[in-house]
């Protein structure tokens, strides 16, 4: 491939990511998001956002990006620099395996374009798609430095590895693979401990410092939010399918699995084989430091997010032995281009879910509400006062101006029963059931609202018989 087309193939592809991130843009605001926007809402200077949010869902520079725009009902401001960074990530996946072809430069970015979990999460506000451009644009500048130092690049990886910690602490997964990747080429260089450690600390001195500081003000408080937590067979179907365009079915979570693995694997071993020492980076950013700092933290909650950055690294490896294929021919040739059609098909599937479900439908709930209600007040009660309060909360300034949320916690339910109920669940339980029956009244359906997949929560609505009955 010459150079001229290499680059139109990359431009082309940075168009269509863009295109793609732009869509999720205005889908409604999730529970996640407007956790960060109450933290945010609760810093009285930037100060604060380091100093006293000793929370899980505080990532900082997210976090002060909410700051920054203050409280607005435009909520798509907020997730403005994951857009962009985001969509800048794919250009970076280009700029890194240019090093190892144009066929791979070209290759990299479109799988990095067209992948769902990287799209999701690039037009949502909370940290990963920028983390996941940082993490690309530090491997970039790492390796240019290690070929040939300079004191400009070497700056730059330190700036943006400390940006990548700030955005979400999930980086440390890359910065791991980046020590032990830099720490092996110039011992190799070196061979003497004194001129080896002014070597690292050159790269890593300024990320050591900056983490060690965030441990003293804020990480040895940290509290985690909580969440569902999720059996192994049902995130690895939905990590590897929503990365490959699979079907992100629990049944097939062992298959995907190892699925992942042959595929990271032959693209670590043909890394290695061509004396690329990316691969025991890249080893330890997608293997290693995941299973040793989720196996010794062992957290509840465990999400698609925290294996981002080994998506994207391991789309970069698939992007090198599709190339090596196609350049192949014959059967290797076939199965490449197979294996593309299936991505770029399955990718579209989930795309065309998200575009109709986004992160949930409760603007919906919130219209429909307002619809239904004869007076002024709309009287509503959930089994889960924060996950579904907090979200009604921040849509609630979208009602008509003569209508009006009131949500009641459960401890002041009154004796008949809210009139409205919301039932929530992470995915779609299958048919919902047509009444709800509690110890003093009896709800009937109205509505249910979906969401796509990743982000977000299904919402059954239900509406209290005996009080509409009894109602004017």
């Amino acid at each position: 491939m010459n150079r001229r087309a290499a680059l139109f193939g990359v431009v082309a592809a940075v168009g269509l990511g863009i295109a793609l991130r732009v869509a999720g843009l205005w889908s409604d605001f999730w529970l996640d998001e407007v956790w960060t926007w109450r933290l945010a809402a609760r810093a009285g200077s930037v100060l604060d956002v380091f100093t006293r949010i000793h929370h899980s869902n505080n990532h900082h520079l997210n976090t002060l990006i909410f700051y920054w725009i203050g409280d607005t009902p435009d909520w798509w401001l907020y997730r403005l620099p994951a857009l962009v960074l985001g969509s800048a990530s794919v250009a970076l996946a280009a700029a890194v395996a240019w090093r190892r072809g144009r066929l791979e430069a070209v290759l990299a970015a479109w799988l990095t374009a067209g992948c769902f979990a990287l799209i999701h999460f690039s037009s949502e506000a909370r940290g990963s798609g920028p983390t996941v451009a940082f993490a690309l644009a530090s491997l970039w500048l790492l390796e240019r430095d290690l070929e040939r130092p300079r004191a400009w690049s070497a700056v730059a990886f330190g700036l943006c590895a400390v940006a990548g910690f700030l955005f979400q602490l999930v980086f440390c997964f890359f910065w791991a693979g980046a020590l032990v990747q830099s720490g092996w080429v110039l011992w190799g260089r070196r061979r003497a401990a004194g001129p080896w450690l002014v070597s690292m600390l050159r790269l890593h001195g300024a990320p050591l410092l900056v983490f060690a500081a965030l441990w003293f003000v804020d990480l040895r408080e940290f509290r985690v939010g909580g969440g569902p937590s999720p059996a192994p067979d049902w995130l690895a179907a939905r990590t590897v399918g929503f990365a490959l365009g699979l079907p992100a079915a629990p049944e097939f979570g062992l298959a995907w699995a190892l699925l992942a693995a042959l595929i990271v694997g032959a693209g670590l071993r043909h890394l290695a084989k061509r004396g690329d020492p990316a691969w025991i980076g890249l080893a330890v950013t997608i293997i290693v430091a995941p299973a040793l700092v989720l196996g010794w933290l062992r957290p509840d909650v465990v999400a698609v997010r925290y294996f981002l950055i080994g998506i994207v690294f391991s789309l970069l490896l698939a992007a090198l032995l599709l190339a090596d294929a196609l350049r192949t021919g014959g059967a290797r040739r076939v199965l490449a281009v197979g294996a593309l059609a299936i991505f770029a098909l399955g990718n579209g599937v989930h795309l065309a879910r998200f575009g109709e479900h986004g992160r949930g439908g409760y603007r919906a709930t919130l219209h429909t509400l307002a619809a239904e209600t004869r007076g002024p007040i709309l009287e509503v009660g959930s089994d889960h006062d924060f996950r579904v309060g907090s979200v009604l909360g921040f849509h609630s300034r979208e009602l008509p101006a003569d209508k009006r949320l009131v949500y009641l916690p459960q401890r002041v339910w009154p004796p008949e029963g809210p009139e409205w109920m919301i039932l929530h669940r992470q995915e779609r339980p299958g048919p919902p059931e047509p009444f709800l029956v509690s110890q003093s009244a009896r709800y009937a359906l109205v509505a249910e609202f979906d969401h796509a997949a990743i982000s977000g929560y299904y919402w059954m609505l239900y509406r209290n018989t005996d009080r509409t009955r009894s109602s004017p």
